[in-house]
């Protein structure tokens, strides 16, 4: 009798286990990539009652600068390409490591270039990520050489979905789910930036 309550319990919770990989999380599915003229663009907007747009240009650049261009993950291309405080535009071209995977023993990374333009307008912000691509270095790359992967070849609904749409494909899926999550991370640093 033990025994066979112990296997029930083993089954029940393995089966709770298999349920909560397999749910994927809905921001990751259908139509979270938008195409714009057939290229990967993420955009959004911000308002932020009683900021000048000086001060939010001013809070904005130096977030670019130091967290992107200087930041911890950033790669010797990474810089500002346009700062222009009298028409309101921050443009940075940024080339970080994506980390899929980071432990002690091994690291599964690419290198992740994309373009950020800010628009900016008294009490308000626009953000735009695009021009979005990945490279693996050669002593990492399954064919031995760079290898340079466009988001539009990795990340849409397309490309990283199954057929149904309700999950993920195994690479395609990976590159979507972590470029997702550092657009999010990035556009959320920005809102807490001219706070």
């Amino acid at each position: 009798m033990k025994k066979l309550l112990l296997c029930c319990l083993l089954a029940c919770m393995t089966q709770a286990v298999l349920a909560q990989r397999s749910a994927v999380d809905q921001r990751y599915l259908a139509g979270a990539v938008p195409l714009v003229n057939g290229f990967v663009q993420f955009d959004s907007t911000y308002t932020v009652a009683g900021k000048s747009r000086g001060e939010l240009y001013s809070a904005l650049k130096q977030y670019v600068q130091s967290a992107l261009v200087n930041g911890p993950e950033h790669l010797p291309q990474a810089r500002i390409t346009e700062a222009d405080s009298l028409n309101g535009v921050i443009a940075a071209s940024i080339e970080e490591y994506l980390y899929f995977k980071r432990t002690a023993w091994s690291t599964h990374r690419v290198r992740f270039y994309y373009q950020l333009v800010y628009q900016i307008t008294d009490g308000q912000f626009s953000v735009s990520m695009r021009r979005l691509h990945y490279m693996y270095d050669p002593e990492v790359s399954p064919v031995g050489q760079e290898a340079d992967y466009r988001a539009e070849q990795w990340i849409t609904d397309k490309e990283s979905l199954s057929s149904n749409g309700t999950k993920l494909t195994r690479v395609g899926g990976k590159f979507r789910r972590f470029t997702i999550d550092r657009k999010d991370e990035i556009f959320a640093a920005s809102m807490q930036a001219v706070k």
